[in-house]
């Protein structure tokens, strides 16, 4: 699916941003990560992490309907691009979190307790892009001393 480091950069970048909850910045990367693609079909599993910061401004505004239509065409768009994604991520957190939803009230704190993994990247403290982004510390761990 990814195929400069451009991409990879805005991938990445919309990955901590998400795992940092800065829902609308992990957006922005993968809108600007979608133009650079194109038309190409390629794009198309992009749709999944689009969709997926769109749940949580639904969530935010409290319009129900369009998070459960969000969670289903999610998990529609992952179940159509899983082999592609499966490639980038771990999509066993993201396949839990749409199957649990599909038919519940999310809330914020849920929705926030939902990690992307990157496949074979390590984010630290020293990465490139950690020092670009305000990460305090990873979801569900305490800060380092």
């Amino acid at each position: 699916m990814l195929e400069t480091q451009q991409e990879e950069y805005l991938f990445d970048c919309g990955i901590q941003y998400f795992n940092a909850n800065q829902y609308k910045s992990a957006h922005k990367e993968w809108e600007e990560l979608w133009k650079l693609i194109g038309h190409l079909p390629r794009r198309s599993s992009l749709k999944v992490f689009l969709q997926l910061t769109g749940i949580y401004q639904n969530i935010e505004l409290g319009k129900w309907d369009a998070v459960r239509y969000g969670i289903r065409v999610a998990n529609q768009r992952l179940t159509e691009n899983l082999d592609s994604i499966k490639e980038l991520i771990e999509v066993d957190a993201i396949e839990a979190f749409l199957l649990s939803y599909r038919d519940k009230k999310v809330t914020l704190k849920a929705f926030h307790e939902l990690v992307i993994q990157r496949n074979g990247v390590e984010f630290t403290k020293t990465s490139e892009l950690s020092e670009r982004l305000p990460l305090p510390h990873t979801k569900g761990t305490k800060p380092a001393p």
